[in-house]
């Protein structure tokens, strides 16, 4: 087992990838009661196409990794959630694009608990009958997000900025796609991007990592299969241009505007996904928060509200910046538009990014103090482990620099497109 210490956090941290490819990582802290662990599916929405062990290609339907994870925690006796209930733990899951995470934090029967969450992932039991009942319950889904305008205007600029493309797709898939679904192709799902060596196990809070890990090996002895050699086809392509505007209108009082740029995507590995992702943030903080030159100027002309944010998302495969907020003035584009334009290598700024970083490693610092910000990091979607700690210590790494020349080459200003959702006259 190998141990990290991160002495300015008094922390060591254990990992270990077992021989079928599953990857553990366990985060001892003696002053928490609690465990909250996280079992990482690296496969998400945007992984629709995979070429098989025969060279055969296999093409699932848009919604495919969501409604599987939905289906989960249905199993032939009833739902694994309420046995984590009696275990005196609450569980729960989501799927974002590139991955799918079931996690739980429980005080008691810890255990139990963490055998449970093995075993209920790695043996996925669908029925045609529970597989169409599901299919009612996503299609509402479906259409109650399609009635939010703030749903509306984030997915007409996802669809602007990635046509033709899973990342322009809803998670939840469309009514369409996910009447396609079935119970042979959840299973057949399972089978590629369920296996252990596609797998991440992280654990944080009051635990033994010796006697933990002999627990999850022998626990795992009994789940483990053969390796299935397939590869995933990346159906990003940074070529297609974006579709550069789009308006809809629904019944807002104010019209609701979204602006964003497509990244270049396939970024080499983690390492420089998390550099990108905190390069992101802490540029768009030094140019667009409500502390920037810039905000302040569109506030008091009226161009912006205070619910105005910019924010960035990098994954495997992708990554892209958003801004949304309400304004009844759609020169806020030209204005978000040219401000991107600004952003450079500049000394001037050089106090204010080292500023924005200190108040980032500070918030940091400060989130793990929840167990599940010790489990969570950012960059979703990769093989590679790397813990909390040691992403906390890449951002403190990050020079001004470096931020601004990863930020020029992953973004290119001709792929910027906008969104807005207009009051009914």
């Amino acid at each position: 087992m190998k141990t990290e210490n991160f002495r300015s956090y008094n922390q060591r941290v254990y990992s270990e990838t077992l021989n079928d490819g599953l990857k553990i990582t366990l985060i001892p802290k003696k002053d928490f009661h609690s465990v909250f662990a996280a079992l990482f599916v690296n496969a998400g929405a945007t992984d629709q196409q995979i070429v098989d062990e025969k060279g055969e290609t296999i093409i699932f339907p848009s919604g495919t990794a969501h409604f599987a994870e939905h289906k989960m925690f249905e199993k032939k006796n009833g739902d694994v959630s309420e046995i984590f209930s009696a275990y005196g733990a609450f569980s729960n899951a989501y799927t974002s694009q590139s991955q799918t995470v079931y996690y739980f934090q429980g005080t008691e029967n810890i255990d139990q608990s963490i055998k449970l969450l093995l075993q209920f992932v790695q043996e996925p039991y669908y029925t045609e009958a529970s597989v169409a009942k599901e299919q009612g319950i996503i299609g509402q889904e479906i259409s109650m997000y399609q009635d939010m305008p703030d749903w509306v205007s984030s997915f007409g600029l996802m669809k602007n900025l990635y046509r033709k493309q899973p990342l322009g797709e809803d998670i939840a898939g469309n009514i369409d796609s996910i009447e396609t679904i079935n119970a042979d192709l959840l299973y057949k799902f399972h089978r590629y991007f369920y296996q252990p060596s596609n797998l991440q196990l992280k654990i944080a809070g009051n635990i033994d990592p010796t006697g933990l890990l002999a627990l999850l090996k022998q626990t795992q002895a009994r789940l483990t299969r053969p390796r299935i050699n397939f590869s995933r086809v990346n159906r990003f392509n940074a070529k297609i241009p974006v579709k550069k505007s789009a308006e809809q209108n629904m019944p807002v009082a104010l019209p609701l505007l979204a602006a964003g740029i497509k990244g270049s995507g396939n970024l080499p590995d983690i390492d420089t996904a998390i550099d990108l992702s905190f390069s992101s943030d802490l540029i768009l903080d030094i140019y667009f928060s409500d502390s920037s030159n810039w905000y302040l100027r569109n506030y008091n002309q009226g161009f912006l509200n205070d619910d105005f944010s910019a924010q960035a998302d990098v994954g495997r495969n992708y990554n892209f910046i958003t801004f949304t907020g309400h304004s009844e003035n759609k020169e806020l584009f030209k204005e978000i538009y040219s401000q991107l334009k600004n952003i450079s290598y500049s000394q001037e700024l050089e106090k204010e990014f080292q500023w924005q970083k200190k108040a980032s490693l500070g918030e940091l610092s400060m989130s793990l103090d929840q167990l599940e910000n010790n489990v969570f990091t950012i960059a979703d979607g990769f093989d590679t482990e790397v813990n909390i700690f040691r992403v906390i210590e890449k951002l403190r790494e990050l020079t001004y620099r470096k931020a601004v020349n990863l930020f020029e080459s992953y973004y290119n200003l001709d792929s910027f497109s906008s969104f807005c959702v207009n009051p009914v006259e």
